[in-house]
This record gives structure tokens, sequence and C-alpha cells, in this order.
């Protein structure tokens, strides 16, 4: 399986082919190299998958945001034995995070710098009103300057907010995707702990269930919080953790995470202001002056934190 729709030839060789996994491909038409992946058809998937996943690409090329991958082309692509949809994406030069994590390529710093990245990515899709609904480590790219590359946005609206259950994609769902199939933003930082968690303590909070079912089970027994090492250097992170995976007292919105990952920022002094571009938090294309006074990278932070309490504030008047 090399060549897709006459198109594409698929550059990395793997033993097994992988469903759902981005593959490094070169466009035999425009040359030039594209990531894509082949999507097996499966029970989840919607009958009006393919058309309404054309409609979402097309909303998602008018998103500006240099964290979001966009969608080149869509097809259907049929094998011996299945019917698969191909989804050509825009390349980045990075591995997935995934990679990046068990790497240990990770410390608090470039934790917290991967996960602004990330939530500036995702308060840009929900101001166009595009959740993800399929945030994994395996659709978040990183290179070698920590910079990242979202991909997988429209999967799951296209497919009426069911989401098609990639490979290795359960362990990352929230109860309600799970439970009734039900996805929206409280989806997404649901996600979005899961892959903090493993960020931190390289290991998955809650393991990986077989089923629906039994990954239920495995997220209402809840989490050993013993068996894993927390400090006064990371606790508030954890904290921050806790609240995107539990099931009350849960964050609202972008602003609300970006307000307690500032404090934690503005407690934590050597994370720099050249390596956490802070003035993002309001524009994704804005890039803040840098300055390596300690005092003033302090005050920076605790003016932000300020502006994004009287933002938050503000959008509930």
């Amino acid at each position: 399986m090399e060549d897709i729709a006459g198109r594409y030839e698929i550059l990395d060789k793997d033993n097994k082919f992988i469903f759902g996994k981005l593959y490094r491909a070169r466009d035999l038409e425009e040359d030039t190299i594209v990531f894509i992946q082949l999507i097996k058809d499966n029970i989840y998937i919607n009958e009006k998958f393919l058309p309404n996943l054309i409609d979402e690409s097309t909303m998602l090329a008018q998103i500006n945001s240099h964290h979001i991958a966009k969608i080149l082309d869509i097809g259907i692509y049929l094998t011996d034995e299945e019917r698969c949809f191909y989804v050509v994406s825009e390349y980045f030069s990075g591995i997935e995070l995934r990679k990046v994590i068990k790497g240990n390529y990770m410390d608090l710093n470039s934790i917290v710098k991967i996960t602004k990245k990330i939530l500036m990515a995702l308060k840009t899709a929900y101001s166009h009103n595009l959740y993800h609904g399929s945030l994994s480590e395996d659709n978040i790219f990183v290179d070698e300057k920590y910079n990242i590359k979202i991909y997988d946005f429209c999967l799951t609206k296209a497919n009426k907010g069911v989401n098609i259950r990639k490979d290795n994609s359960i362990a990352f769902l929230s109860p309600h995707q799970l439970n009734i199939n039900y996805t929206d933003y409280e989806s997404d930082f649901f996600s979005l702990g899961i892959i903090l968690f493993d960020a931190i303590f390289k290991k998955m909070p809650f393991g990986i269930g077989k089923d629906e079912q039994s990954m239920l089970k495995l997220i209402d027994k809840g989490i050993d919080w013993n068996s894993v090492a927390i400090n006064n250097e990371n606790i508030a992170l954890v904290n921050i953790v806790k609240k995107l995976i539990r099931r009350t007292e849960k964050y609202s919105s972008v602003n609300e995470i970006l307000i307690d990952l500032s404090k934690f920022m503005y407690v934590k002094a050597d994370i720099a202001p050249k390596d956490i571009k802070i003035s993002e938090i309001d524009n994704d294309n804005t890039v803040l002056n840098k300055t390596d006074n300690k005092f003033m990278q302090k005050l920076m932070l605790l003016a932000m934190t300020i502006i994004i309490l009287i933002t938050t504030i503000s959008q509930f008047k």
C-alpha cells in the first residue's frame, strides 16, 4: 500500500500499515510533501461522514492559526478487503507528541510551552464553533523548538459529534464520549488532562481499556495519586490536570485554564518569556518583546493574569 488514489506516494515504510496514523507522503501532482492517513470505515462512522468532512475542511481552511493543520484533500480508498477514507493534510516537520513524551524530551518548561500552544489552538477553533473531539498524543506533532501542529480537526464534528475510534484513541476519550457518544468542548479539556498527566508522570492516568465499558470502569475507579511523584515544583500543574479530568467543578473555558497556567508560570521563575510568549493568550500571531530581567518577567506575568481575569469576567456581563 504505497500509492493512494494514484496521486499520493507514501514515503514512510512500516512493517505493518497502521490505519489512522499520519504518514509522510509525496503529492505527485503538486510535487510537495504532505501527511496522509487512511481511516477504516467502521460502525461508528456516519454515512454522511465524507460530505460533512468536505464541508468542515472548507471551514477549517478559513481558520488562521499556526498550530492547526489544514486538510488538503479527502476521498475514498478501496483495498481488497476494506473501504477506507483518506485524509491529506499539510506537512509539518515534527514528530508525534507520544514519541516526545516517551523519549523523555519534556521537562516542566517544555510541557507548559506545548500546553499553552495547544490551548491557543483550541481557543482559536472554539471562536469558529469548532471543537476537536479526538485530541490525543498521536495527532499533535512537535518540532525541535517545541512548536506544534494539531491534526484531525473536523473528523469528529463531521461525524456528527461521534468519535470515530481511531487506533490508540479510546484512552483519551471523555466519559460522555465513551458512554453516549456525545462530544463537546469539555471532551477536549478531558483529553488534554490525560495528555498532561502522561507528560508529567510518563504513564496514563487510568490505563487503557479494551473497550468502552472497561475504559469507563477504569475512569470510575479513579487515579491512584499515591503512585505518582507530586512535589512542590509540579503541584500547581498537577492541580490543573485534576480540574481538567474531574467530573464536577471543571473548567468552563480556555481562558480559565490559561489563568491557572499563568499562575504556574508566575511562580516558576525559571520559565523565561523567550520560552513562553504570554501575549499569545490574546492573539495567536502577536509577539511580545523579550526581556531577560527577572523582575519584568514576573511583572508581565502578573499583568497578563489580571488582563485574562478582566477579559473572562467581561464575557459574563
